[in-house]
């Protein structure tokens, strides 16, 4: 079957992943400074892959599965604009910007 979520329920879910997107930059940003690019590009990817297994295996109508996928690949793309330019520092840097500019937009 199908979703029973109201559009009430569903624009908190993506509220949740817009909010995550912004608080994301700030505190990835914090997180590059003080552990590197790579563990905090790590991080955030791991964050996105999450996200996205939730809500492909999460139940349709579950309101608080889709917003906690929804609030993680939020966070983790967020990280996008503090990352962006030390891609270079990785051997696949194409790889990298494709998973986390395409998350959330």
């Amino acid at each position: 079957g199908g979703s029973t979520l109201s559009e009430e329920q569903l624009g908190g879910c993506y509220a949740a992943g817009s909010w995550a997107t912004q608080g994301g930059r700030f505190f990835f940003g914090l997180a590059r400074d003080r552990y590197g690019t790579k563990r905090t590009t790590l991080v955030s990817l791991l964050c996105v892959v999450g996200g996205s297994l939730g809500i492909a295996l999460c139940d349709a109508s579950s309101a608080a599965a889709l917003g906690a996928s929804v609030f993680l690949i939020g966070l983790g793309s967020g990280s996008q604009l503090c990352l962006q330019p030390v891609a270079g520092l990785f051997d696949r840097a194409g790889t990298i910007l494709a998973s986390l500019s395409g998350a959330f937009q």
